[in-house]
């Protein structure tokens, strides 16, 4: 036998009386002990203990032998041989130890080998803990759920049946409160969801965060059939979206939940249990009432007066209370000051007061709600005459969307956001308020979770389908499901409109697919005719004014074998590249200097194409040239339309699933903790110059939206720094704060996302070699950095494409360098991108996890210690055949599709259970387990187009309970019983980094909602600002105006009739004063903390949470949001295009002047940040065009 295979050794003579924890620890004193030293090398290792069952009555049921699983031979052997010289006891009996006559090992018990030693009395600790908690005890008579009144009382809405009763205990996987009625009813209550408790008497108040989550046992056939069919003992439960089993429309709006104890003993075990959990407890004195406050009287009376408003406010009122901010009765009781607000004000503004009426709310729990709009209102008379900075932009394209998300008992309104367009929204945006953006989502926010033993059918079946097949009504308006785009629908988002018309013709759901183009290739597959109508979906820009001149349709290139190796890639000639750059950039950021050279490289949308566009030299005129592969159906439509244009080379970072890969490919660790070790060096020094933190901005993206980078730099030129001794006292402590909240984002993602830079190594788009010049496994790349960088990359190089499941998904290719000046010259003038040969009997790019080339991005990594020293043959995937019907599909069917792929999206967790497998396997991601799962992972990704979705029974279960250290979230305690040190690269890597504290932003936060709210009271005063203008304390201003008056006469200006103009700026600092509350407000994590200001300007979320999902989703919504925003508000400071240079320049210095008067204001210092951002670039151009 090999050492290094397991071994199984057989032990008899054991106490009856005994248990696998009492033989572990016996076991344990010896093979830990002083003759076993030289096999341990780190963690103590582990070994796995099987009591054999007897025959007959036995005390723990157990025949007095047993199998022991070692790591090795040499261990198994040495405790045999060991046990004869010095015999083991286990109460008062010896051990008799000799080999297993068989050596078959479970394949589960050789992968609990791979955790470290746990002592079982932790173990036994735990289970005696949980047990304690999940035990009866806690009897509940009745549970009911209300409203919170400003009054300091709670009016209870419904209530559970008389003559049920209920039981109270904790789950402790995951931590939650499990309440279970006679009925077999559940309601489950996650800790974190839990705000606040309060107990009077027999009574405790619960203070919900989010609704909780409801279930029955399933007791039809359908449930018992599904559970055997999973291997289930029981029948599972099934989700419910009420306790009452109906839908209920009022159930999710109630945070409050109320549990009446049968006694005074049931109220004591449940508070004993609270303090094992952690939870605080405070004496209420809270009034229970019975208000109905949703009775159907109410509910009708509301329905009636909310269709009679415009669909702004509607919106508005609606999410008010979708928000828990207010209810019906008292919004209808504010009704007449709403509908006098939209005749004196207009609609716009009557919206905007509503909206903020949650702040006012939050801050002011007690205040009536008459109050708090009657203040809004004198807010909207200090304020009446201001324009709106829509009604200042000249040419504003931005789509302001409004959003649903329904969750299974709520449905929840928010925005409108500023948005990206689409190809449909561009068509109609005379009715882009008939558009919706509808998300469906668990009650946490987070994606829809399919869990073994529970079945959610009744909610997405019955609720979110019926949702999608009959509509849904917001604010008076009925919505219909309409489509999606591809990447919506990975995070289960949908659009919906309302039927409008044009002249005679009524516009509605089905016309617009109609319109889109001739689906007949597709039709019979509703995912795959969803997928092609997504294109139309999918967040573009126009590209080009006119169409161009000519359409060329081409074959693929095609080996021998069949691959393609154009899959997805076209051609452009030079002058339409130029063309569509020009119009991209300027739409993008008016009157911004082009930056670099021209793109080679362009992914598009061209009627029903769909991939890249790179530069073919040899091509003349305004020339596109679509391959078959693009062409996805036929439309007429022949514009041009960017989805992203590649300007530049991204930096490369490592991921978990790269880095486990590359553990496979016997890459040892010193290199990956030498990256990590001099990355967080520089992370932590950056912040000691503002020259240093602001490349660290730009190599981690951050800033991005307020360009800080640039500005930064610029501060850095006028000689200005985070810690000199001339501190300003506006923009460098914001600077200092925010470089806090951004060096706390970027070592976060190093420690759980092993998000690593790799100094040699670039990220680039993929495009074909068309001039046949590369050879087979050769490649060209040319990067041009936005520093002026530029660089042949040659040599060995490392290849990869996210995502990285199977071993085979990277690969060693030779990069070519510079080429000769033989060398085709279309081939030397592609830029920022990677060009692959079109040699071979597979297409390069397949090789890599599947890819090809309609717009996928490759690691090319140049380290030398990073390149594997094996390589692994390329996985190979059937691709599964469409589900298709017998008959053309309708939208209908597509709704249908939508519901599907929710309630069978599981590609996050394969990805999951893969890295956890290759944890604790031997071979790591080339165990025949991760092979699996890599090839259930390629069908999961292609479920979008094929409607075959991967069933997850089919998935290999995991092997151990337990999980690796670095699977834990940010609040998880890595040292638990449930988690183990993961001797894996990425454990090693996520103990190594130790995180400082983190800034206190939610202290931050409310010190600037405060402030908020005092500035919504205030009037902006022009004497003010002309009082700083007479006057440079601030240092920036005292530093800046010397360089400025080298440009235009400022003292001239300042001593001329500006009142208007400051009024103008007055108007805009106004807009995105109101935006940046919403954004900050709706985005947090924290219903009653808002994100800081530093936060946003550095695009982060700094707040601890333990679903990381969310907070990324939630970081991306502010980086959309807030580049918006910050795009609009530039447009209005710069003014029309027709104005000067120089005049931009003034405007900008007078909006900066607005922000160092009211520098104490909400959101001054951000807003000043764009006037210097429009400031420094307004320079740098005048000097670029002097003679």
């Amino acid at each position: 036998m090999e050492e290094s295979s397991p071994m199984e050794v057989y032990i008899r003579n054991i106490p009856y009386s005994s248990n696998e924890i009492q033989l572990t620890r016996a076991l344990a004193t010896v093979l830990h002990g002083p003759s076993f030293q030289d096999f341990i090398r780190g963690p103590l290792f582990n070994f796995v203990v099987r009591l054999l069952k007897g025959k007959g009555p036995r005390q723990n049921g157990h025949s007095g032998s047993a199998i022991v699983l070692v790591p090795s031979g040499e261990i198994g052997t040495r405790l045999i041989q060991l046990s004869k010289i010095r015999p083991i006891s286990l109460q008062g009996r010896i051990l008799h130890c000799d080999f297993a006559r068989q050596q078959n090992p479970a394949r589960e018990d050789v992968a609990v080998l791979a955790e470290p030693y746990q002592d079982p009395a932790i173990l036994e600790q735990e289970q005696s803990r949980r047990a304690a908690l999940a035990a009866a005890g806690v009897v509940v008579d009745w549970v009911a759920f209300g409203w919170p009144c400003y009054d300091h009382s709670v009016s209870l809405e419904w209530q559970s049946k008389i003559n049920i009763s209920w039981s109270l205990a904790f789950d402790t996987d995951p931590m939650r409160l499990k309440l279970r009625s006679t009925e077999n009813i559940y309601i489950w209550v996650h800790l974190r969801a839990i705000e606040s408790m309060a107990l009077a008497g027999s009574l405790c108040m619960i203070w919900l965060e989010r609704p909780p989550i409801f279930e029955r046992a399933g007791n039809s056939i359908e449930a018992v059939m599904e559970a055997l069919s999973l291997g289930d003992v029981e029948p599972e439960r099934e989700r419910i979206e009420s306790p009452d089993l109906e839908p209920n429309s009022f159930i999710g709006l109630l945070r409050v939940m109320c549990v009446k104890f049968r006694d005074y003993t049931s109220r004591d075990e449940f508070l004993r249990r609270t303090k094992t959990v952690g939870l605080s407890i405070f004496q209420s004195s809270h009034r229970i009432e019975q208000k109905r406050l949703l009775s159907k009287e109410v509910i009708d009376a509301y329905h009636v007066w909310i269709a009679s408003l415009p669909f702004k406010v509607a919106f508005q009122v609606e999410g008010l209370v979708t928000r828990c901010h207010f209810n019906h009765r008292e919004l209808i009781g504010i009704s007449r000051q709403i509908d006098s607000a939209i005749q004196k004000y207009g609609a716009v503004t009557a919206a905007s007061c509503v909206q903020h009426l949650q702040y006012g709310r939050e801050q002011d729990k007690e205040a009536s709600i008459v109050k708090l709009f009657l203040q809004l209102i004198e807010n909207c008379d200090r304020r009446q005459g201001r324009r709106s900075l829509k009604d200042l932009l000249r040419n504003n394209d931005t789509f302001e969307c409004h959003h649903i998300v329904i969750t299974p008992t709520s449905i929840i309104l928010h925005g409108p956001f500023p948005d990206e367009t689409n190809r449909v929204l561009r068509k109609y945006r005379d009715h882009q308020q008939c558009f919706l953006r509808v998300q469906f989502r668990e009650e946490d926010q987070l994606q829809v979770r399919q869990e073994r033993g529970i079945s959610s059918t009744k909610i997405l079946d019955e609720r979110f389908r019926r949702f999608l097949h009959e509509g849904i009504t917001i604010a008076g308006r009925k919505f219909e499901f309409l489509g999606y785009s591809s990447s919506a629908l990975k995070e289960h988002a949908v659009w919906f409109m309302t039927p409008f018309q044009i002249d005679e013709m009524v516009i509605t759901p089905d016309f617009i697919r109609q319109t889109l183009g001739n689906f007949e290739r597709v039709i019979r597959c509703p995912a795959r005719y969803g997928a092609r109508i997504a294109q139309a979906f999918s967040a573009t820009e126009d590209g080009t004014l006119e169409e161009p001149d000519q359409i060329i349709y081409e074959n693929d290139k095609i080996s021998r074998t069949g691959s393609v190796y154009t899959d997805g890639v076209g051609r452009l000639s030079g002058e339409m590249a130029e063309e569509i750059w020009e119009h991209y950039t300027e739409r993008r950021s008016k009157r911004s200097r082009r930056r670099l050279q021209t793109p080679t490289a362009f992914q598009i949308r061209l009627g029903g194409a769909k991939g890249m566009l790179c530069v073919d030299t040899r091509l003349q005129g305004r020339v596109v040239t679509i391959r078959d592969s693009m062409n996805k159906f036929n439309s007429n439509d022949r514009q041009v339309e960017v989805s992203r244009a590649f300007d530049r080379p991204m930096s490369m970072y490592l991921n978990r699933p790269l880095v486990m890969l590359l553990e496979t490919l016997k890459v040892p660790l010193q290199p990956f903790l030498d990256l990590q070790r001099a990355a967080v060096q520089d992370t932590q020094h950056a912040a000691r110059s503002i020259e240093s933190a602001a490349r660290l901005l730009e190599n981690y993206g951050l800033g991005t939206a307020y360009k800080m980078t640039s500005i930064m730099l610029q501060l850095h030129k006028l000689g200005l720094d985070l810690h000199n001794g001339e501190s300003d006292h506006m923009v460098i402590p914001f600077l200092r704060r925010m470089m806090a909240f951004a060096v706390n984002h970027v070592l976060r993602d190093m420690k759980y996302r092993a998000r690593i830079p790799v100094p040699k190594a670039w990220t680039l788009v993929g495009v074909a070699d068309e001039w046949d010049y590369l050879a087979e496994n050769e490649i060209f790349a040319y990067v041009c950095a936005s520093d002026g960088h530029k660089e042949y990359i040659e040599g060995a190089v490392l290849i990869s494409r996210s995502p990285t499941v199977h071993p085979g998904d990277a690969r060693m290719v030779w990069a070519i360098g510079k080429p000769p000046d033989d060398a085709p010259s279309g081939l030397r003038a592609l830029t920022n991108c990677v060009v692959f040969p079109c040699v071979g009997d597979r297409s390069l790019p397949n090789m890599l996890a599947g890819g090809d080339l309609d717009g996928d991005i490759f690691c090319l990594i140049q380290d030398k210690r990073l390149h594997p020293t094996i390589q692994f043959k390329p996985g190979t995937y059937d691709p599964p055949q469409l589900a298709e019907l017998d008959r053309r599909s309708t939208g209908r069917d597509v709704a249908d599709f939508v519901v599907n792929y929710i309630k069978n999206d599981i590609l996050g967790k394969i990805a999951n259970q893969l890295l956890l497998t290759a944890d604790i396997q031997p071979l790591c991601m080339a165990d025949s387990d991760c092979v699996l799962l890599a090839n259930l992972h390629s069908h999961a990704v292609d479920f979008p187009k094929t409607g075959q979705h991967v069933d997850i029974k089919s998935l290999p279960k995991l092997r151990t309970k337990r999980k690796p250290d670095w699977y834990a979230n940010e609040n998880g305690d890595v040292n638990g019983s449930q988690f183990y040190p993961s001797q894996r690269i990425i454990g090693h890597l996520f103990r190594d980094l130790q995180l400082p504290s983190p800034p206190e932003a939610a202290k931050l936060g409310r010190r600037q909602l405060r402030r908020y709210e005092q500035d919504e009271t205030q009037s902006l005063q022009v004497e003010r600002v002309y009082k700083c203008l007479k006057s440079d304390k601030n240092t920036i201003s005292r530093l800046l105006r010397p360089r400025l008056e080298e440009y235009v006469d400022v003292q001239a200006f300042e001593e001329g009739n500006i009142t208007s103009l400051i009024d103008e700026m007055f108007d805009i600092y106004d807009y995105y004063w109101g935006y940046f509350a919403y954004t900050c407000q709706t985005h947090s994590l924290t219903r009653s903390i808002p994100i800081s200001e530093e936060e946003v300007v550095a695009s982060t979320i700094a707040q601890r949470c333990s679903q990381p999902r969310k907070r990324q989703d939630l970081i991306t919504a502010v980086r959309r949001d807030s580049t918006t925003a910050c795009d609009m508000t530039r447009e209005g400071i710069e003014g029309p295009d027709e104005i000067s240079k120089e005049d931009r320049l003034l405007r900008a210095w007078i909006a900066w002047k607005v922000s160092v008067a009211y520098q104490h204001a909400y959101a001054a210092t951000s807003f000043g940040l764009l006037s210097l951002d429009i400031i420094f670039r307004t320079m740098r151009k005048i000097d670029i065009f002097q003679p």
